[in-house]
């Protein structure tokens, strides 16, 4: 489920109140990360994700946390990063499960003194969500890169 999207098609019923709090709720988790992440915060960026879940995507492949500071290695390397949450469909299977893709572009301004331009990207978020006794958590993620300007972390330079 984590790379179908068809599962969004219409007609869409309208939600009822409590899956609108859980889907405020789910959204947030995205959002979270990127504050996490531009603020350089590991533990915030941390605290979204189920230790337990999996990670895919520029950073490898392998256990969740291991996967989300190798990412988190990757962005402070920059001088400065922006990370722009967009378009969101989330899907709940449950009571106790979710869905979510969410679209973001991300800004990374290079450091001080090196010669190259700074490198923006295009990518989506797959993730799987569930819920926990303290809230939701994402213990899935696949990222999935759309595009990118400039020159990506490992890239010849």
């Amino acid at each position: 489920m984590l790379d179908d999207y068809k599962h969004w098609a219409g007609p869409i019923a309208a939600p009822s109140a409590a899956e609108l709090a859980d889907y405020h709720a789910i959204g947030q988790l995205p959002k979270v990360y990127a504050l996490g992440l531009d603020m350089r915060d590991l533990g915030l960026l941390l605290s979204c994700f189920d230790e337990a879940g999996t990670g895919d995507g520029t950073a490898g492949k392998g256990p969740l946390h291991d996967y989300l500071r190798k990412t988190y290695a990757s962005a402070v390397y920059y001088r400065a990063t922006q990370h722009t949450m967009l378009n969101q469909y989330i899907r709940l299977d449950d009571s106790d499960a979710a869905w979510m893709w969410t679209y973001a572009v991300a800004y990374h301004v290079q450091p001080e003194g090196v010669d190259l331009p700074n490198l923006t990207v295009g990518v989506q978020y797959r993730d799987h969500c569930r819920r926990t006794g303290a809230g939701w958590l994402i213990d899935q993620r696949r990222a999935v890169l759309q595009w990118a300007e400039g020159p990506l972390p490992g890239a010849p330079r």
